[in-house]
């Protein structure tokens, strides 16, 4: 299949490239099937360095060996006997699926503190696990690199269309409305299909993607079963089912299951615990005008693929489009799933995620971030044509806080909208929310 050149590439071999002794043991994480391999291996290849590949899923012999080690003398031991790799020599030591192993995570800090030359690459789709109960987290020494699905761009690349992804990445922001209707049809499809490498490669060919997205997600499903046990999977589905269905509203343990008990609100709450540090779902806080207030809200979740979150909340309804899906009742759930996306590009770009409430029942602001030394609100909404009742909640925000500007999400075209009372709101449109950091700075 056709490789596209992933955002994270270049920060990966310049960490692989660095030249300095003492290196930071490089942690790549994200869900399974989000391309975390092919990544490492290409930059690997690329960096040109001496590499020892281990996978402790397929050889798990090599994993018992591991594990079967009391100390790290006796890992490098192992290293050097079995693989002839040499910690004090300009190479590098790749482990994925590197979580299987007990002990690994007891190593990690010692990979930089004794070895001046050689690197360490560890990657796996819940790699938090390698930190077990007993295990110090190895704070200062460890860099960690996110993989998510496919970003707009990396869709469009894997379509054929790399002149088109490179303008939108590189252009002014402006397009024509030729262009306009033309992208948001390439949207359309892309939150239909989601960013999973294998399925954008497989639609693209004209594949039965969604034969093969359903059957990615089955797999998740054997692995619950293998790291939760089969008596927490309703509980797993539920909150899966729950975040899909309910996205863009508060996150309720009731929504999981009906009329948790006190033990099943705590295994609700584990569980989500474990989906949002092996980066399935992600978190966003919910804060207010008082730091005090922040505790009476609950938080939003969002799945880590908007087509996963597709997948399952449109099995029983008529799939809704963005361009040819018109009455207003039936493009309701589709500011779900605008703001999905956003919370997926945002957290891609700034970590964690927060969001703003004035009062329980009150106005709210889907995001707040931190851009340029400037808190910028960004607010999402499923319209083709932007109106100034949509911007009320933005402008309310920036007089309450002093701000200038603020950000506007949506299916209308780039425009910058002042408000009568103060404040400036930049409308971008869904396709280029890969860049809203970007255009804030330019627009500020």
């Amino acid at each position: 299949m056709t490789y596209v050149p992933r955002r994270l590439e270049p920060v990966l071999a310049e960490l692989l490239q660095e030249a300095r002794p003492h290196h930071d043991v490089i942690l790549i994480e994200g869900a399974r099937q989000v391309g975390k391999t092919t990544l490492a291996e290409r930059a690997l290849t690329q960096a040109g360095l001496p590499t020892v590949s281990l996978n402790l899923e397929k050889q798990s012999l090599v994993r018992s060996r591991i594990d079967e080690t009391r100390e790290f003398a006796e890992f490098e031991e192992l290293l050097r006997d079995e693989f002839r790799f040499d910690p004090r020599a300009d190479s590098v030591l790749f482990i994925d699926e590197a979580q299987e192993s007990r002990k690994l995570g007891r190593y990690v800090r010692f990979m930089k503190e004794s070895w001046p030359a050689a690197r360490a690459v560890l990657s796996g789709s819940t790699l938090s696990r390698i930190f077990r109960d007993d295990v110090r987290y190895p704070v200062g020494r460890v860099r960690r690199l996110v993989v998510r699905p496919f970003t707009f761009s990396e869709f469009l690349v894997a379509g054929g269309q790399e002149r088109l992804a490179s303008e939108l990445l590189a252009g002014p922001g402006q397009v024509s409305p030729s262009r306009h209707n033309r992208l948001l049809e390439y949207l359309d499809q892309y939150l239909l299909v989601g960013g999973l490498p294998e399925v954008v490669l497989l639609h693209a060919a004209g594949g039965d993607f969604l034969r093969r997205r359903a059957e990615i997600i089955a797999d998740y499903g054997q692995d619950f079963i293998r790291l939760f046990g089969e008596d927490a999977m309703p509980i797993v589905q539920g909150c899966l089912r729950s975040v899909a269905n309910f996205v863009g509203s508060p996150s309720k343990h009731a929504s999981v299951i009906s009329r948790p008990t006190n033990k099943v609100n705590e295994e609700i709450r584990r569980i989500f615990g474990r989906l949002e540090s092996w980066r399935l779902v992600l978190h966003s806080k919910q804060r207010g005008p008082a730091p005090e207030a922040s505790q009476r809200f609950l938080p939003k979740r969002y799945l880590f693929d908007t087509g996963v979150l597709r997948h399952l909340r449109e099995k029983a309804v008529p799939r809704i489009s963005i361009v040819h899906t018109l009455n207003a009742a039936e493009r309701r759930p589709l500011g779900g799933i605008v703001e999905n996306q956003v919370a997926v590009e945002l957290a891609d770009r700034f970590g964690e995620l927060a969001g703003w409430k004035k009062s329980s029942a009150g106005l709210e602001i889907d995001f707040v971030c931190r851009i340029a030394d400037r808190v910028v609100p960004v607010d999402c909404k499923a319209t083709l044509q932007l109106k100034r009742t949509h911007l009320r909640g933005l402008l309310n925000y920036l007089s309450i806080h002093d701000q200038p500007l603020g950000v506007m999400v949506s299916f209308a075209p780039l425009e910058v909208v002042e408000g009568r009372e103060g404040g400036r709101i930049l409308n971008i449109p869904l396709y280029l929310a890969e860049r809203i950091p970007e255009l804030v700075c330019e627009h500020a």
